[in-house]
């Protein structure tokens, strides 16, 4: 689950002269088309769901219907006829809650990793009740009869979303944190993150560093500096503590006080509902903490970690997974880094030599299997082509010595393949579990085995036995280990396994070269360690012992030494450990859960159950975007200044449920006349349409030859209509995507004097434009200020079709307006390289041009930078033949990060983000002239830049300078360059 999608739209309050222009319309979205989607509505939720998915939508209902009232009493909010839209076509799963087109958004597809706790139950018990803490949290208004006077109650009774949005300025620690603390309380016994060692620990290895984390980076999401998520875990951290400190009413009572007095900051809340400043409280958090993390240490007999050799790579911010074994020598794992791309390495464990052999965006389970040192099996994710944020999963196999690969499935739903060397076994995605699968010859599927009742999670073919197979399924929580073959798979895993454990769940089985013995890890407390099971003689032996967490192990060659990740401090590192300083610590049976408990376990009543009879009495209904979607979900103020006078007036907005259609509208005066701006825009088809009518004044000032002035209004009315098209090629770790949006329009223009009086009749002059981008390879890494590699091209072209024209009688003689053959052209590459990748260092190239006819549609200032003066490059005048008609520019950036500090604080809501130093230069010529050099002129400049939030808004602004050396012209510049 991704961070919660915070819109913070107090600004209109604050700023004058801001309108929203379209509030709802940036946001629609396309889906994938033959859905038909279908609708329930239960007591709280309007459940909102493709056909054929409607045991899962019943599902979902009876969840969240039966977390419903224990949630609500956790954060105060009530929901009524909320939406949740079931998406069955992203498999990269996730799940959100929005303030803004108040709903919720679930993948189906469950989560692949180890991002959840296994004993929470299956991927629905997880993410609803999740996800629901957030919806409620947002919906934090009070009835009507005990609204106090407040700035978020006044907006409420016209724009309920946008007084949602004040939820949304606490750190979204507070709100994750908030929500894990309910998952590991409420949902299942031992379940939720707080429950589960791979999580907690990733915490405790920072608290127990010498930089541990401070309440703002507990809190506030983390923008350069691993873990990314660590507001979950943290956050969470922190809110059981709060609640344990001062009951369970101190979320709903603080989250409603700052619903109020939310200008003031969350932590000022904090300070009313119990007593102390957020430094107070974070102190006595942090002391109780440390005598809870020596308990937790004190259980740990024995660290292997100072046994192992921990490998050290060029680059820094490693989150290693997946080591296998090239040879005695060489490893091959997966990892991703502040300055280094992601995909698969190779290490050499006696040179240190380190490549990189695949550039890839892997499944995040890391569940793939090297045959014989040679043949990677992985599975990736791709991007939809035409849906943005959606993706798919596939097999392929990759040759270690050539990186080459090879694609064994295509849009099949696959991942997690292992191999026997002539057949090949994966997992398939089916609805929010899945099944087993065997790849063919022809890249098909054949089902190999179906789950009622449980999830397959990992499986390895045994290297000694082809038949033998290592399975781990998750049922009703419990992750268990089952040793079968292929050929009875199907019925023997439906049978008890051959290894479960109490309140611990396995995960990374791996064969011993031999074939008799079988790594594997548990999360059992006090840290996740990686084991070994000794099929012979049954014998059970913990192989690590980690402070802090010990996963995803694989033998050596000879069986002397595995490798493993290691949990250190912020990073997950590959490590190795030789057999002689194994831990050797013997498993005794009282560990396991076998029998009548294990059965109990394992039949655990699905969550929600309880409601389940009263929810399938519902029938569903067809979704059908009415015409109640148009009522306004948001009405705002428009203030804007004109001409040094004001346009007053209002806007209306809405969105469907389903984001695929929304309009805007703003009705404003000035003048003595209304005025009008409306856009529809319609993505139910692909690509879809945006349609624009408007009627606005346009202000100005004419001079005669005797210096005489006189001003006039303009009213400019039309429509326009627009067709935006996007294909993503790439959108794994580079982006390269095509985009091309024709534009037609028909505009109406009319000349007033400011009394309001017609000068004219109206002209009409029809338009057509488009603008397209070709982007190619662009890649950031994670610590890049600006893309590091790729190229990009654009173009716009806008075209007067006709030839209008006006004739303005004024007092200072008449004023001929003229549109005939108006045209303008701006186009131009970008490029993007990183001399100095390592330290996250990139340049920036870019060659653009701007072309217009005599009577320009656009501003030069459209491609004149910061540096120059707007009248040093003044637009083309037909009368006196000056000005510039065809302007180039050439332009690089290079930007040189110095400190990422990700630090901030709760009672100030400020957090630095990173701070860094840019030079760049900009050269302008008019290519009109017959000499390019001789008419250019050129500027250098630097500066230093400072990216930074404000609550939840992130914000980077600079200050430099720029000087140009042939005019001894320099200038102090100030915003983003």
């Amino acid at each position: 689950m991704k961070d919660i999608k915070l819109i913070l739209l107090f600004v209109f309050l604050a700023m004058p002269g801001l309108a929203f222009g379209q509030l709802y319309n940036p946001t629609v979205i396309n889906r994938p088309s033959g859905l038909n989607w279908q609708q329930l509505k239960t007591p709280h939720f309007r459940i909102i769901f493709p056909d054929g998915e409607d045991s899962l939508a019943y599902r979902s209902a009876a969840i969240l219907e039966s977390q419903y009232e224990s949630i609500s009493n956790l954060t105060g909010g009530r929901l009524n006829n909320f939406p949740v839209v079931l998406n069955n076509y992203n498999y990269l799963s996730n799940g959100f809650v929005t303030s803004f087109n108040f709903r919720s958004e679930i993948d189906l597809s469950a989560l692949k990793g180890k991002g959840m706790n296994p004993q929470s139950g299956d991927w629905l018990e997880t993410v609803l009740p999740h996800e629901l803490v957030h919806a409620t949290h947002f919906n934090v208004q009070q009835p009507f009869d005990e609204k106090k006077v407040s700035i978020p109650n006044f907006i409420s009774l016209f724009s309920p979303d946008i007084a949602r949005t004040f939820h949304g300025f606490p750190p979204v620690g507070l709100h994750e944190g908030l929500a894990v603390y309910h998952e590991t309380e409420s949902v299942a016994p031992n379940g939720g993150r707080g429950n589960y060692t791979f999580n907690t620990n990733r915490f405790n290895s920072n608290f127990g560093s010498s930089d541990r984390w401070n309440m703002g980076q507990t809190l506030i999401t983390s923008d350069y500096s691993q873990p990314y998520n660590r507001h979950y875990v943290a956050g969470y951290t922190f809110m059981d503590w709060l609640h344990d400190e001062y009951g369970d009413d101190i979320s709903k009572r603080t989250i409603r006080d700052h619903y109020h007095n939310f200008f003031l900051g969350y932590g000022f809340s904090l300070r009313q509902k119990t007593g102390k400043w957020p430094g107070q409280l974070y102190a006595l958090y942090e002391e109780d903490l440390e005598e809870e993390e020596s308990i937790r240490l004190a259980q740990i007999e024995v660290n292997t970690t100072e046994k192992s050799r921990i490998i050290d790579t060029k680059y820094s911010g490693e989150e290693m997974h997946g080591p296998q074994w090239i040879s005695d020598e060489e490893l091959l794992f997966y990892g991703s880094f502040y300055n280094g791309r992601v995909g698969f390495y190779r290490y050499n464990l006696e040179s240190g030599d380190f490549k990189l052999i695949k550039e890839v965006f892997s499944v995040g389970d890391y569940n793939h299997d090297l045959e014989n040192g040679k043949d990677l099996y992985f599975s990736n994710y791709e991007s939809d082509p035409l849906i943005s944020g959606v993706y798919t999963t596939d097999i392929q196999k990759l040759n270690v010595g050539t990186g080459k690969t090879e694609r064994l499935t295509d849009g099949a739903k696959t991942y997690a393949p292992t191999t026997n060397g002539d057949r090949v076994l994966g997992i398939q995605v089916d609805g929010a579990g899945a099944q087993i699968v065997e790849v063919l010859g022809d890249g098909s599927v054949e089902t190999r085995k179906s789950f009622t009742n449980g999830i397959p999670v990992s499986m390895q073919f045994n290297p000694t036995n082809p038949e033998q197979l290592a399975v781990v399924v998750n049922k009703r929580g419990v992750q268990a280990l089952w040793i079968t073959t292929i050929n009875t798979l199907s019925q023997e895993l439906d049978g008890d396994p051959d290894l479960a454990f109490y309140n611990a769940s396995i995960f990374d089985p791996e064969w011993h070269p031999d074939g008799n013995k079988l790594l594997f890890t548990m999360d059992a407390s006090p840290a996740m360690n990686v084991y070994e099971y000794d099929l012979d003689t049954e014998e059970i032996t913990q192989l690590t012992s980690s402070l802090y967490n010990a996963f995803e192990a694989s033998y050596s060659p000879d069986g002397n030494t595995i490798a493993y990740v290691l949990q250190s401090v912020d990073e997950r590192k590959i490590a190795t450990l030789s057999r002689a300083v194994f831990v050797n610590k013997p498993i005794t049976n009282e560990a396991l859960l076998t029998g009548s408990a294990l059965e109990e376990e394992i039949s655990r009543p699905l969550l929600g159950s309880s409601v389940m009879s009263s929810i399938s009495e519902i029938e569903k209904t067809p979704y059908r975007s009415d015409a109640s979607w148009l009522k306004p979900r948001a009405v705002y103020p428009v203030f804007l200044e004109k001409a040094d006078t004001y346009q007053y007036g209002a806007g209306f907005s809405s969105i469907d449920a389903l984001s695929r259609q929304a309009y805007s509208a703003e009705i404003t005066g000035i003048q003595n006349r209304v005025w009008y701006d409306f856009t529809y825009t319609n993505k139910m088809f692909y690509p879809g349409v945006e349609v624009s009518a408007y009627s606005d004044p346009q202000f100005f000032a004419i001079r005669n030859n005797q210096n005489e002035v006189f001003s006039l209004m303009r009213q400019d009315r039309g429509f326009s209509l627009s067709m935006p098209f996007n294909y993503i090629f790439r959108g794994d770790t580079r982006y390269s995507a095509f985009s091309f949006s024709p534009e037609i329009s028909a505009e109406q223009f009319k000349y007033y004097n400011l009394d309001a009086d017609e000068l004219t009749d109206f002209s009409t002059r029809y338009k057509a434009g488009l603008f397209s981008q070709l982007s190619l390879g662009i890649l950031n890494l994670p610590r890049d200020i600006q893309p590091s590699s790729g190229m990009a091209l654009f173009g716009l072209y806008e075209q007067t079709l006709n030839e209008p024209s006006a004739t303005v009688p004024t007092p200072i003689g008449d004023y001929s307006a003229n549109f005939r053959n108006q045209w303008a052209a701006y186009y131009g590459v970008f490029g993007f390289v990183s001399p100095l990748r390592r330290w996250n260092q990139s340049m920036r190239l870019d060659l653009q041009f701007l072309n217009q006819s005599s009577r320009a549609i656009y501003s030069n200032s459209t491609i004149v930078p910061m540096g120059f003066n707007n009248i040093d490059f003044p637009n083309y005048n037909i009368s006196n033949d000056t000005g510039f008609q065809n302007i180039g520019r050439f332009s690089t950036r290079y930007t040189i990060p110095v400190w990422y500090p990700d630090t901030g604080g709760l009672l100030v809501p400020l957090y630095l983000s990173s701070v860094y130093l840019t030079t760049f230069t900009h050269t302008l010529t008019d290519m009109n002239a017959n000499d390019l050099v001789e008419s250019s002129r050129s500027v250098l400049g630097a500066g230093l830049h400072v990216q930074f939030k404000v609550s939840n808004l992130l914000l980077d602004l600079g200050i430099g300078f720029s000087y140009e050396p042939t005019r001894g012209n320099t200038q102090l510049i100030f915003g983003q360059f």
